[in-house]
């Protein structure tokens, strides 16, 4: 999924198709332009092809976590994208994340209207601030 040329990139990583599906669409809508993972190492590969602005990210999936995501790309040289977290999980894995390097964290099950003030404030980088 993507639009034209110069629009601001997403990656959306998310091991349910169905989320994964509707969350690229909206973004498809506002303009940007799409890629999506269906695990964390799908979506490590995908972000280290390629520049993303934002990545939304969920943190319970297979092969690797979201943690093990966002570990990987702060331990990479270079520029790294807005990191907007989304979870179901138990307090557990929210212990384990490295918060300094996300942007937002929503619970699931979310506000569409919510997610993408949140993605807006997390790419122009306005609030940095962790919701949940």
């Amino acid at each position: 999924m993507t639009t034209g040329a110069g629009a601001l990139r997403v990656l959306v990583a998310d091991d349910d198709p169905a989320i994964r599906t509707l969350i690229a669409r909206i973004f498809v809508r506002r303009g940007y332009d799409v890629a999506c993972a269906s695990d964390g190492a799908d979506a490590i590969l995908k972000l280290d092809h390629g520049p993303f602005d934002l990545l939304v990210l969920d943190l319970m999936m297979p092969r690797v976590d979201g943690v093990g995501v966002i570990n990987h790309l702060a331990k990479r040289e270079g520029p790294r994208p807005a990191i907007l977290v989304m979870t179901a999980a138990v307090p557990d894995i929210l212990r384990r994340l490295p918060r300094e390097h996300v942007a937002k964290v929503i619970s699931k099950p979310f506000d569409l209207d919510q997610l993408t003030q949140y993605a807006d404030e997390a790419i122009r980088g306005t609030d940095n601030s962790n919701a949940s």
